[in-house]
């Protein structure tokens, strides 16, 4: 069920939305800090000034990446990098890690994108619980959708696709380009407004990440964080998940959206009347 964070006081109903991919429309990735947190734990574990017990050391090396959970990968690898260097080792590039994530991340994707092109799931096996009609529902509103993501937009576009649910962005899908430090959610979601030419009380921005949240109040939009359970689909939030969506700002958690339908009558106030 949707939790209502902060009473919200709605004059006029989202005529955008910016909505992450990962973790919040795809499950395609599923699993990325699992491997993420692995792969930095393998390096700082050996390293001398790694003095605290394995726990605290994956506590540690969990809150960095998901603080930084909606920036372009290369963000996360330059704080491990320094981390690392902190405390004695000779670590290589930020560059050398991302790949060496991403090598890993893909493999674990693209085995899901095989069982989904040999029948073996269907795409609304990969999407978040009722996010096709979260999706389908926008639209009819007439809501302008805009997808966001820190993950390669190559890859993005692909795998939209794939789901069946590129067209509801209409071209409008971005992620980081050869240059990942250039991509930013915050710049794509200004250009939005920009050409909308409305102001931030009329976006709506829906993810899974610290980043995009903060960017959204930022902008004095409506946030709603995304606490998926993405391995069982239960229905039911994750609890640090939720936890940190409300330090980052959120308005709203959902831990899915099979219930969308309880939060429409709030969203779009003026629609629902009459």
């Amino acid at each position: 069920m949707p939790e209502i964070i902060r009473p919200l006081q709605i004059q006029r109903p989202p005529r955008v939305a910016v909505i992450d991919f990962d973790g919040t429309l795809s499950l395609i990735r599923s699993g990325w800090v699992e491997i993420m947190v692995e792969m930095m734990f393998g390096v700082l574990r050996q390293l001398p000034g790694s003095t605290e017990s394995d726990s605290d050391l994956t506590t540690y090396i969990s809150n960095f990446v998901l603080n930084l959970n909606g920036r372009p990968t290369i963000y996360q690898m330059d704080y491990f990098v320094n981390a690392a260097k902190e405390r004695g080792g000779n670590p290589e590039s930020p560059e050398f890690y991302t790949q060496k994530f991403l090598d890993a991340l893909i493999h674990k994707a693209d085995q899901r994108i095989a069982m989904l092109n040999a029948s073996k799931c269907t795409t609304d096996d990969l999407l978040v619980p009722g996010a096709r009609a979260l999706l389908t529902d926008l639209q009819a509103r007439g809501v302008q959708m805009t997808l966001a993501s820190g993950t390669a937009v190559a890859n993005v576009e692909r795998e939209a696709k794939l789901l069946g649910i590129d067209h509801f962005f209409e071209g409008r899908i971005f992620g980081p380009g050869a240059d990942s430090r250039e991509f930013s959610k915050l710049a794509v979601m200004k250009q939005i407004l920009a050409e909308s030419l409305i102001d931030g009380s009329e976006l709506l921005g829906l993810g899974d990440g610290f980043v995009e949240i903060e960017n959204v109040k930022e902008l004095g939009g409506i946030a709603i964080g995304c606490a998926t359970d993405e391995t069982h689909r239960s229905g039911k939030v994750e609890d640090w998940k939720r936890a940190r969506l409300i330090q980052a700002g959120a308005d709203i958690i959902v831990p899915d959206y099979r219930n969308w339908h309880r939060l429409t009558g709030i969203l779009f106030p003026i629609a629902t009347k009459g």
